[in-house]
């Protein structure tokens, strides 16, 4: 019995495999501005997610902001090295996994840059960086969120595998006949 238990839990580990968090590292994900009248915009118009810093904002030639995806979300940084002033930059990046249903701001440093200045929708992320003031060093970070997914079938088998488990070391410890013997 005990072997045929041992099988079961061998095999059910090897059926069970780790969930596929959303991810965007490889995907190709497009960057520019949005609206009239910015001086801002994208200097490269796709990047390929992986390490390091995708897209770089700013008035050609000069670099002002970063943006790097990185484990579920997007940093922004201030790269100017000094203060910066933007009045109507609108920066949207397309192409993102339609896995991510929401994103949240979190850690800003910069002002006049709040949660509703962020959304997502149908795999395009929008940045609303209009009528915003970046201190040297400013940073924000946007947390990209996942719909919540059904249990994969191996986490079911594991589950049911331990529930078996325990409803049979159970029964095993009631067949035990227990004696009492006074001094």
């Amino acid at each position: 019995m005990k072997r045929l238990w041992l099988a079961c839990s061998f095999a059910a580990l090897l059926v069970a495999s780790p969930a596929q968090a959303a991810s965007l590292i490889g995907d190709t994900v497009t960057c520019e501005q949005v609206g009239a009248g910015s001086s801002y915009s994208c200097f490269t118009n796709s990047a390929v997610v992986g390490g390091g810093r995708e897209f770089v904002v700013g008035a050609a030639p000069n670099p002002a902001i970063g943006l790097n995806f990185n484990g579920g979300g997007l940093r922004i940084t201030n790269i100017s090295g000094g203060f910066l002033g933007l009045t109507q930059t609108i920066v949207s990046l397309s192409d993102l996994s339609k896995a991510f249903t929401s994103a949240n701001l979190n850690n800003s440093s910069i002002i006049g840059f709040t949660g509703a200045d962020v959304s997502i929708q149908s795999g395009v992320l929008q940045l609303n960086f209009a009528n915003t003031l970046w201190l040297p060093n400013a940073t924000a970070f946007v947390a990209l969120d996942t719909a919540s997914a059904v249990p994969e079938p191996g986490t079911w088998a594991m589950m049911l595998l331990g529930l078996g488990a325990m409803g049979a070391a159970m029964r095993s410890r009631r067949r035990q006949k227990v004696s009492v013997r006074y001094a």
